[in-house]
């Protein structure tokens, strides 16, 4: 079969699958973006075509896979932004707008220059969906990186690990940032990347025979008991086990430690239910649950965490459970690329929003740090390190890391705070240097005002359950553990985002 022809069936397999899963008049919308893009790209829009099928795999929505098309055109300078307006609504032409700017660093460039992190920043303009299609075809420009771009693919890499990653993260974004993650681990250590792909294999090989008979198992334990589910086993991405065996100073088999799998029901009191029968059949271990449905991560991440002891039969390693409903599932994985899917619009809009005014903040905290070091510092802080659990006004729940004071709490918030203002902190007025406790509860007076749309507003756990309102299955929405479950411990100190 000649490329032409291969073109063409890729073309149709592309335009069925938009039609199958759009409704007419978002279908008509890529339908119309697709034809205007080839017909543009003399030689074809490679670049558009392979951004806009990755984010068909991430449940995107059909503005931000039509930007994906677009947006080449425009860096080719074979279209231009009235065009676009013109036939595509100012939607799509403003997701678009500037997208280019510090797409790709040429070589000889540093990263961490501050002007390179302003433009970078400014880019995205505290846009969910013009961040997810910079991330997407950073991604792609790594991917695809050639030798005789080795130094660009560097810094490249350097500068998505120090910003990309947290936002992607922060998004939650979980498999464009694990793809991230692996390809910047591979283009900045090729060694270090090609010995954990050789060594990982046989463990994974040998954790994948019992992974399949624990699926058989508790898929029957789901049967037997009426509930209709999937079960999926787990794998760490190399870089996530790079990362821990860097961090910890542990051996890979020793980060290898343990099977992971997880378990997707189709409602939230089908989460605690299985929870339940998994430690009545399986032996937990105390200190290993973590109930992030009734207290989210601040990216919106909800899931029951629970690690049980081996089945002597099956496995030496602990066995290691998430519990979500597949609401949850996609929000963990595709997060505000596949929000147009959320049967609850309000709370995706919502969610939207806390992200925007998050990315948003980005900017002015980059501005008012000290150097791009210290802002890097904050922002994986930020992200990564969400110890302490704090609430804010309207029950809106927000992590933090240790030794947060009141000022880390504004600042991630992004809520402004004029002088003369009042900060309660459990009903007593506080100084923005007093340090935060877990469980702390944060009240910003009238005077104190968020800087974008959507600060302060209650969270989905709220929304799902009423604030202070008991679970479906006896927990409450204040983290309180279910009747019959063991009490929530204390937060584990690790990095529990991979």
């Amino acid at each position: 079969m000649g490329r032409d022809s291969l073109e063409l069936a890729d073309d149709s397999l592309f335009i069925d699958k938009i039609q199958r899963t759009f409704e007419a008049a978002d279908a008509d919308l890529l339908t119309r973006a697709h034809a205007f893009s080839s017909k543009k790209a003399c030689n074809g829009n490679s670049t558009g075509y392979k951004a806009a099928n990755l984010l068909l795999a991430q449940d995107a929505d059909a503005i931000t896979i039509a930007g994906a098309l677009l947006a080449p055109l425009l860096w080719q300078g074979l279209a231009d932004s009235d065009a676009i307006l013109e036939r595509f609504g100012p939607l799509v032409a403003a997701t678009i707008e500037g997208l280019s700017a510090s797409f790709n660093p040429r070589a000889g460039t540093h990263p961490r220059q501050r002007g390179n992190i302003h433009v970078l920043l400014a880019s995205m303009d505290g846009v969910p969906r013009r961040a997810i299609l910079f991330i997407t075809f950073r991604l792609l420009a790594l991917e695809y990186a050639t030798g005789s771009h080795e130094a660009a693919a560097r810094e490249m890499a350097r500068e998505t690990l120090d910003l990309l990653v947290p936002i992607a993260n922060r998004l939650s974004l979980g498999d464009l940032r694990r793809r991230l993650e692996d390809t910047c681990f591979r283009i900045l250590d090729p060694a270090g990347y090609a010995y954990l792909k050789e060594n990982v294999a046989p463990i994974q090989a040998e954790d994948d025979k019992c992974l399949e008979i624990l699926l058989q198992g508790v898929h029957q334990l789901l049967e037997n008991n009426g509930i209709a589910g999937r079960i999926q086993g787990r794998t760490k991405s190399l870089y996530a086990i790079h990362r821990k065996m860097t961090r910890t100073g542990k051996t890979l088999e020793e980060i290898m430690d343990r099977v992971g799998l997880r378990v997707i029901v189709a409602s939230v009191p089908e989460c605690y239910t299985v929870l339940g029968l998994l430690h009545t059949h399986f032996k937990p271990i105390p200190g290993t649950f973590d109930d992030y449905i009734g207290l989210p991560k601040d990216n919106g991440y909800q899931s029951l965490h629970t690690c049980v002891y081996p089945v002597r039969e099956i496995s030496h390693k602990p066995i290691e459970f998430q519990v979500r409903t597949e609401l949850m599932h996609m929000e963990a994985e595709h997060g505000t690329a596949a929000h147009w899917r959320y049967k609850n619009e309000a709370a995706a809009v919502e969610r939207d929003h806390q992200r925007a005014q998050w990315m948003k903040g980005l900017v002015r905290q980059h501005q008012q740090a000290n150097s791009n070091e210290a802002f890097i510092e904050l922002l994986h802080r930020q992200v990564f390190q969400d110890h302490l659990v704090v609430f804010g006004n309207g029950g809106r729940i927000v992590r933090l890391a240790e030794k947060a004071t009141v000022r880390d709490y504004l600042t991630i918030t992004n809520i402004e705070v004029p002088e003369g203002s009042v900060v309660k902190v459990n009903g007593q007025a506080a100084a923005l240097d007093r340090l935060l406790r877990d469980g702390d509860s944060i009240e910003v007076l009238a005077g104190g005002v968020p800087a974008g749309p959507g600060a302060g507003k209650a969270r989905d756990a709220d929304s799902l359950f009423g604030r202070g309102a008991r679970h479906p299955s006896g927990g409450n929405s204040n983290g309180t553990a279910p009747a019959g479950f063991p009490p929530f411990p204390d937060k584990s100190q690790e990095n529990k985002h991979a």
